[in-house]
């Protein structure tokens, strides 16, 4: 079971996430949650652990966890 966890200190909201996965609209939203837009993870389970998400977060607020082991980390 894969976990994503979104850094809410570090993510703005931007939405490249979403952009630059090829299951990015199924796995993540941005909400607004008080007054800032962030990227929320709506459903896991389509992640294919290809990291593009990791790589490509301009602020690196986005980690990977497997079977409650950190898998992969970019920042």
């Amino acid at each position: 079971m894969i976990q994503i966890v979104i850094d809410h200190e570090k993510c703005d909201g931007c939405g490249i996430c979403i952009d630059v996965c090829h299951k990015g609209p199924r796995i993540f939203k941005i909400e607004k949650v008080g007054n800032k837009n962030m990227c929320v993870v709506q459903d896991a389970s389509y992640c294919n652990i290809c990291t593009t998400c990791l790589s490509k977060c301009p602020k690196k607020a986005i980690n990977l966890i497997k079977n409650g082991n950190e898998k992969c980390n970019k920042n």
